[in-house]
């Protein structure tokens, strides 16, 4: 059933441990996954560069534990609040999304939901969601 899982990140944030959880869970489903960043209008090319060599990384990490790992930088510059939508329309393709989650100051909740609320809203898919707590205290 869940053979294709979707896992966007943000090595900006350092999404090691998302990539662990998933390469984890890939192996016990017999799944193989996606990994994809979003460059975003905001990022400098420094950024950029952190997230090519991320995204290199946390592949070869799957790939090193024995599941079958694709992954993808996308560099489409859009804006920040339009993550959510372009990783909703690549999920179609997808049984499922496994993503990290990052508490934000009150003042930003109070504009606009994180991504993960917003995968959990629209997507057609299930999304699992790896708090920010879960990852530090590992």
């Amino acid at each position: 059933m869940f053979k294709k899982i979707l896992v966007p990140v943000n090595p900006l944030k350092d999404d090691e441990d998302v990539v662990k959880t998933a390469t984890e869970l890939a192996k016990q489903l017999g799944a193989r996954i996606h990994m994809v960043t979003i460059v975003t209008a905001d990022d400098t090319n420094e950024a950029l560069e952190k997230r090519r060599g991320a995204i290199d990384k946390y592949a070869e990490m799957g790939r090193m534990q024995g599941v079958e790992t694709s992954h993808e930088l996308l560099d489409i510059r859009c804006k920040a609040e339009e993550i959510p939508k372009k990783t909703v329309d690549m999920s179609k393709d997808y049984d499922m999304i496994v993503m990290g989650h990052y508490k934000f100051e009150k003042i930003y909740r109070f504009i606009r939901q994180s991504t993960a609320q917003d995968l959990i809203n629209m997507a057609s898919c299930p999304v699992v969601v790896i708090p920010e707590e879960r990852e530090k205290s590992r």
